[in-house]
């Protein structure tokens, strides 16, 4: 008896560490097949039928339908360029460049990949055809509570969130792409009390 209850405990452990293991490796911005540039994280491959499965899991657990190679590629940052996580109560400037793309959209996303609403009659979303830019072709967009002038994508209420950056038609899919990708970095900016 002593036996089968050791045999039960150590098959229990094991099932237990590995389901335990598997959903730290579906969860996490890094690992096989990812793509990290600053606090944005993408995975190129998710819109394959050859991926690996990891990302596949990894697509399946967010139950997102993912972009096909030849339509584009999203990119998520739950945290500010600091490793801090991004907050609804708190207000965020993305600064830099974008990828090369016929067109890019940013959205703030709850952590279970549906768009935040930004209150009354507010844009869900930023479109780059309609971004002020700089003479330089650089961007500044402000995402948080507080009003901002120009390009400002609203939050409101409180707790953790990601935002999410989908470029569409672009060379980055490419494996040449790949290496010299450019993404806005994020700065946090304040937070209301």
């Amino acid at each position: 008896m002593r036996q089968f209850f050791q045999l039960f405990l150590v098959i229990v452990l094991g099932i237990s560490g590995g389901g335990l293991l598997a959903w730290q490796s579906i969860q996490s911005t890094n690992g096989f097949g990812a793509l990290n540039v600053g606090a944005w994280s993408s995975w190129p491959s998710s819109g394959d039928a050859n991926s690996d499965p990891y990302t596949r899991a990894k697509v399946a657990s967010y139950g997102e339908v993912p972009l096909g190679a030849a339509e584009g590629i999203a990119f998520t940052a739950p945290t500010d360029d600091a490793g801090e996580l991004l907050l609804r109560e708190c207000s965020y400037e993305l600064a830099g460049k974008t990828p090369p793309a016929r067109m890019w959209t940013l959205a703030a996303h709850d952590l279970s990949g549906l768009t935040l609403d930004a209150g009354g009659d507010r844009a869900r979303f930023l479109v780059s055809t309609q971004i002020a830019r700089r003479a330089d072709g650089s961007l500044v967009l402000h995402v948080g509570p507080q009003h901002a002038p120009l390009n400002w994508l609203a939050t409101k209420g409180r707790g953790r969130y990601q935002l999410v950056l989908r470029l569409y038609d672009t060379p980055i899919t490419s494996t040449s792409g790949i290496l010299d990708t450019n993404m806005p970095a994020i700065r946090k900016t304040g937070c209301q009390s």
